[in-house]
């Protein structure tokens, strides 16, 4: 068994890699990870003890990855593709090698553009979709061989939230247009006594993020951690905030909040609304109304029985996404392949 991950990057799909490799190989099956040299995701596989495959450059295209792929694969191993450019180059080995079983997994919930980005994942013998909502978009362009599996995180991770947190609210994710940080900070702003706010995670829009802050009045509201894993901070939020603005596949961060007894409120996109049941395990806003998000926010602080209820209920559906579970479901999938 082969997952294969192009990311150059370490976020929330290559620590699901991790997760499902980590599981699998507790459970006795022979697994690596291969990805271009120099990845993170490679140093982290090998501080897990787990056998990594090298690749010589990071283009999905480049012949090198191709050959050093194909040359390294069974005769009837299975390779499992872990994002956009890992299905391409899974794809062109597939091609190359008939003999592999080609399963992708697609964690966004875009539509698939033109050509060889439909036909790649047609390529496949099976497609898994951590969602509905991303299921939808496969399907749509002609895709059959499907199946649904969420992100799932590891419990044992997470401890509960600590008292004495002042209400602090909490976002956590990638620096990145799709994650709503910027209705967030609107919210902020039309709040008459916003709470302080924690900015998990880094990316390329963090200049113009801070830039947007001071200029609705909010700076001094936010303290910018960085990169920061989950389980150090959850603890000290009371709220953790959602806001993701589009492409959401089958968010950790909520089911993370679930495990750390933290209140989620999340915006209305199809794939949160799979998990989040509004007034029932987290709080729900519409999507691009930052008025409405405020509301939420305030209406969380003020009753604080509607706050214990909601994580209560979170903190028992989260066990259905235990990481063990994942590796189950997968199981059942490469018996299908």
């Amino acid at each position: 068994m082969t997952h294969l991950d192009l990311g150059c990057e370490f976020r929330g799909g290559q620590r699901q890699v991790l997760y499902l490799a980590s599981e699998q190989a507790g459970a006795g099956m022979g697994v690596r990870i291969c990805a271009p040299a120099g990845s993170p995701i490679l140093a982290r596989a090998a501080g897990l003890g787990l056998a990594t495959l090298p690749l010589p450059a990071r283009r999905d295209f480049d012949p090198r990855n191709l050959a050093a792929l194909a040359g390294a694969l069974g005769l009837h191993e299975i390779l499992h593709t872990h994002d956009a450019r890992a299905a391409s180059l899974g794809a062109l080995v597939r091609l190359l090698r008939r003999g592999v079983r080609l399963v992708h997994t697609r964690r966004v919930s875009y539509p698939l553009g033109r050509g060889w980005s439909r036909m790649k994942y047609r390529l496949a013998d099976l497609v898994v979709c951590v969602s509905r909502e991303v299921e939808e978009a496969v399907r749509e362009v002609g895709v059959d061989r499907i199946a649904v599996i969420p992100s799932a995180i590891v419990l044992r991770r997470y401890s509960p939230r600590l008292p004495g947190n002042g209400g602090r609210a909490g976002i956590i994710g990638a620096l990145s247009p799709q994650k709503g940080h910027g209705q967030f900070f609107e919210a902020l702003a039309l709040m008459t006594d916003p709470p302080e706010v924690w900015i998990v995670g880094g990316g390329a829009l963090e200049g113009e993020l801070r830039a947007l802050a001071d200029r609705l009045g909010i700076g001094g509201r936010l303290v910018w951690k960085g990169e920061v894993e989950s389980p150090q901070v959850l603890p000290h939020f009371d709220v953790l905030v959602v806001p993701s603005a589009h492409g959401e596949g089958s968010s950790g961060v909520v089911k993370e909040a679930w495990a750390a007894a933290v209140p989620v409120v999340c915006s209305d996109l199809p794939a949160n609304l799979e998990l989040v049941r509004d007034g029932e395990n987290g709080l729900v806003f519409r999507n691009g109304d930052p008025s409405d998000l405020a509301f939420q926010l305030d209406r969380l602080r003020a009753d604080v029985g509607l706050a214990r209820r909601i994580v209560e209920a979170g903190r028992i559906d989260v066990l259905a996404y235990g990481a063990s579970g994942m590796r189950q479901a997968y199981d059942r999938v490469y018996a299908r392949v």
